[in-house]
Formats: structure tokens, C-alpha cells, sequence
């Protein structure tokens, strides 16, 4: 299963840059790369690292891959000793790094309705998906497991400068939808301090840059057709300095009796949600709130969604009808996004009743 997710998520990060390289021309004077390859946060994490002093990038590769192995210490939904598994129910003193991702989390699920849920993780330990346990759970398991989820069950508080969490009995966290998205934004944030002036950051299909490529200009990034073979793209969007997540149930799936079941659950149902979307694509400077408002958006469905953005019409989002070639664009993603492929069509979305 390892190999299979490492090969996926190579593939993954293929469709997602494989346009950056076009054109591509030095700082001024001969300009150095450094390329890492990690398997982190359960993915294949890529960076890549431009500037003049090649030993200088490299010492940032390693510096990289050492915080992004610390913050996956810290936010695995499965390594047994992490501090959001290590939360119960009385007050654990917890890092600055988990206690701010929690809040965040809790922040996006408020204003979400619980469309994003960090407490869903007795649902996800119940399917399994992405592991060789891969399984469909019993209707009598599931409905019990619902009863322990919500992300009101989840509570945070300061006492002299400390951080603490606690989760009503039974309850378990699962900060899969949020998490890669928060690393990058460390990540790159401690580059720039660094001193790195571009950078391609991707855990597992969640972009972060920094800075623009290196001959200036915007990083040109290509959304998978879920439709079509690893590498085909039905868009490019070009943005620099900030963040690209993309989402949908083609992603992390396994197969029962001809049956196709995704990673992304209805924290309602128990069940992987039932969405008119294929891919969700937030452009955002915050790649936290880009990484879980992907998810937040599939399990909203279009009507949701749309209200939604309404009411938010400063997110960027396009989203992929399923099994149309109709692509759904918010306004501030419109100078964004270019459709590469002429047979889709692009419509608005979230611009309220005229």
C-alpha cells in the first residue's frame, strides 16, 4: 500500500506542476535548484528550492523535512503517541503549533455548519481508507461512531500561557483535512524567514509557493481531470506567493462488490459524501483555510456551496461538475484560472441573484 500511495502521489504532483517548467529562466546570473523527496504526512512530499547558493538550499531541504517530520509528530490522526491522539477526556497540555491548528480547525467548522469536521475521526477509524484495512463499516457501527463525532466536542483553553484540549468521552480528532494544509503555511513561511526567495512546496497535492518562479513570473499549476490519465489537466492556475489545494473523490479510494467508496466523508451520514463536484480547486495565501474549505465545499454539495460563497465572494474556488464538462468558477478566482481544455465550459458561482 506504501509503494501504491508513493507511486499515486509522484503522479499526483506531475499532473499538478507540470506546466511550471515551461519558460523557465535564472535570477540573474546562474540560478541553483534543490529538489527534496520525503514520504511525509503520509504522501510523497516534494519541495523544490531556487536561489544562487546550492549548499545553502540543500541545508534548507534538510531543515524542511526535520519541521515537517516534527509537525507530523504532532497532528497524526495515527501514530498513537501524537498529541491530538493523545487528547481524551481531561485537559492535555498541548503544543502552540497543535493548540492554533485545532482552533483554526474549529474556527472553519463553525463557519462551515460542521460541513468540515476536525472530530470526524471515528468515522474515519471505522473505513480505514488509504490503509490495507480498507473496509465498509455496518449501519449499526457507523451510527454509533456518529454519536462521538461533532466538532463541538472538542474544547480549548489558556491557563498562564499554556495550551490545553480536551474531547467529550469518546470522541477522536482527525486532522486530515486541515493539516497538510497548515504544515505548508509553516513551512513556507520559515523558508521566506530563511531567506529562500522561491519555492514549490507540495505535500501530497496541497501547494504552497514562495515567492514567484524564478524568472518572475507566476507559477503556472495544472488541476488533474479526474476523468483522464495521471498528467491530463482540465485548467492551469497561475498565482504566486500563496497556496493551491485541490480535492475530490478520485484521490484515496477502494472498491467493494463494484462499489467506489472516497476519503471524504459526510460528517452527517458516516458515509463518503454524495457531491455534484469531481474536484475542488481553493486558491488562497492561507493554505490551511484553502485545505479544509476543499473539503468543506465537496460535502456541501452545490446549493450549499453556493450560498456559501455568497456570502465569502472573496475566495477563490472552481469546481468540476461530476460527469459534465461544466466548470464552476467563483469571480476571484476568474484571474486565476484558464481552462486548457476548450470542450469545457466555465459558469459562475457565488454571485448571488441578480
Amino acid at each position: 500500500m506504501k509503494k501504491l500511495l508513493i507511486a499515486f502521489a509522484v503522479l499526483l504532483f506531475i499532473a499538478l506542476v507540470i506546466v511550471t517548467a515551461r519558460g523557465r529562466i535564472s535570477f540573474g546570473g546562474k540560478t541553483e535548484e534543490a529538489d527534496g523527496e520525503y514520504f511525509r504526512l503520509g504522501t510523497i512530499v516534494r519541495l523544490r528550492l531556487f536561489g544562487k547558493d546550492k549548499k545553502f538550499l540543500e541545508g534548507e531541504l534538510e531543515r524542511a523535512d526535520a519541521e515537517i517530520a516534527r509537525l507530523e509528530a504532532l497532528f497524526s490522526a495515527n501514530a498513537a503517541d501524537s498529541e491530538v491522539r493523545r487528547a481524551g477526556g481531561e485537559w492535555v497540555r498541548v503544543s502552540p503549533e497543535t493548540y492554533e491548528l485545532l482552533r483554526r480547525a474549529l474556527e472553519i467548522a463553525e463557519e462551515t455548519n460542521g460541513a468540515f469536521d476536525p472530530a470526524i475521526g471515528r468515522i474515519t477509524g471505522l473505513w480505514k481508507i488509504g490503509t490495507e484495512e480498507a473496509r465498509v463499516p455496518g449501519a449499526e457501527e457507523i451510527r454509533a461512531a456518529l454519536l462521538r463525532c461533532g466538532y463541538r466536542n472538542i474544547s480549548l483553553k489558556e491557563e498562564d500561557g499554556a495550551r490545553f484540549i480536551k474531547l467529550s468521552k469518546g470522541a477522536r480528532i482527525d486532522l486530515g483535512a486541515i493539516a497538510k494544509g497548515r504544515a505548508a503555511d509553516i513551512l513556507a513561511k520559515k523558508l521566506c524567514e530563511d531567506g529562500v526567495k522561491s519555492a514549490l512546496i507540495d505535500l501530497g497535492g496541497n501547494l504552497a509557493l514562495v515567492g514567484a518562479k524564478p524568472d518572475g513570473k507566476a507559477w503556472r499549476l495544472g488541476i488533474q481531470d479526474p476523468g483522464k490519465a495521471r498528467g491530463e489537466y482540465f485548467g492551469v492556475v497561475e498565482t504566486s506567493d500563496g497556496s493551491v489545494v485541490t480535492s475530490g473523490p478520485y484521490e484515496r479510494f477502494f472498491e467493494k462488490e463494484g462499489v467506489r467508496y472516497h476519503h471524504i466523508f459526510d460528517p452527517e451520514t458516516g458515509y463518503p459524501a454524495k457531491s455534484e463536484f469531481s474536484s475542488v480547486t481553493v486558491a488562497d495565501r492561507d493554505s490551511t483555510k484553502a485545505d479544509a474549505l476543499c473539503t468543506a465545499f465537496f460535502v456541501m454539495g452545490r446549493a450549499r456551496a453556493e450560498k456559501y460563497l455568497e456570502k465569502h465572494k472573496e475566495i477563490a474556488a472552481i469546481f468540476l461538475l461530476d460527469g459534465e464538462n461544466r466548470i464552476l468558477i467563483t469571480d476571484a478566482a476568474r484571474g486565476l484560472f484558464t481552462p486548457s481544455d476548450k470542450s469545457f465550459s466555465l459558469e459562475s458561482i457565488g454571485k448571488g441573484k441578480k
